[in-house]
């Protein structure tokens, strides 16, 4: 939901008869949608123009943009969405860009949301076009990519947990679904584990996902950071890593790097060898 809030007027028609509306275009299309906006009162608005022979008391509006309902009803397709004010009172209007005329706490930044559940997560982001600084609404990454916001520092056994995958990593996106943020592992056999990020939105710092390798099944595998539609692959672990160890129904079960090609996560989980194990105790 994108809030609106600000005032219009025509010079030298009061605000009588109001009728001003939002104005959302797709840039490349023209397609455009009308919504309406609540008018608000603004009391003493131009008293300095015109020795105040025109009121402007009622040019204040406010509105919210649902965009999963802006299109008559509809999501609004992916593309550009210029934001217009056309500005109306007493039958007449004028139609302008907005934005570039703003409260000092009101940022022109690209931010960018993301909404929706699941693999229909979509990417939204309200920015300050440039040079003129109006705000256009990106729908489904024309200009802002999703993945350049999100980083990986490395993956550890947890401190404190040494059966734990420990994932590490940063997300600037100003916000996000939580628990959209997940490491989803997969075996060689096409099983796989989902593990999400800590409790509480990401988004704007550090995440930490931790994921319990006791959980898995003997195999090798693969791993990546997942957000939806868009994915990263996990950087390697260590080749040093030293091996986690658990038991399982009283067998004692392993879990190491495994070699990998290139620079891939490979985890190696695996039941403990007695036989193995006790013969290389005493050749040692």
């Amino acid at each position: 939901m994108l809030h609106l809030a600000g005032h219009g007027y025509l010079h030298r028609v009061a605000t009588e008869d109001v009728s001003t509306e939002l104005v959302l275009r797709e840039r490349d299309s023209g397609t455009e949608h009308r919504l309406a906006v609540t008018h608000t009162a603004t009391p003493g608005l131009g008293e300095e123009e015109d020795e105040g022979r025109y009121c402007y008391d009622t040019a204040g509006f406010e509105a919210a943009v649902d965009i999963t309902t802006a299109a008559d009803g509809e999501p609004l397709p992916d593309g550009l969405w210029d934001v217009f004010l056309a500005v109306g009172a007493q039958g007449v209007s004028r139609e302008v860009r907005i934005g570039s005329r703003r409260h000092r706490e009101v940022s022109g930044a690209p931010a960018t949301h993301l909404v929706g559940s699941g693999e229909a997560l979509r990417a939204v982001t309200l920015y300050a076009t440039r040079p003129h600084g109006n705000f256009t609404l990106d729908i489904g990454e024309r200009k802002h990519e999703v993945l350049p916001h999100l980083s990986l520092d490395g993956v550890r056994w947890a401190p404190g947990s040494p059966a734990e995958l420990e994932v590490t990593g940063r997300c600037t996106l100003a916000a996000l679904p939580d628990g959209a943020l997940t490491v989803h592992l997969a075996d060689d056999s096409g099983r796989t584990a989902v593990f999400a990020a800590g409790p509480g939105s990401p988004a704007g710092g550090p995440f930490t996902v931790r994921a319990p390798v006791t959980a898995l099944t003997a195999g090798t595998w693969t791993g990546r950071l997942r957000l939806g539609p868009w994915a990263l692959s996990l950087p390697p672990l260590p080749h040093d890593l030293p091996p986690a160890k658990w038991r399982r129904r009283g067998l004692p079960w392993y879990a190491k790097p495994a070699p990998s090609r290139g620079q891939d996560f490979v985890l190696q989980v695996a039941r403990t060898d007695l036989v193995r194990a006790v013969t290389g105790r005493f050749t040692s």
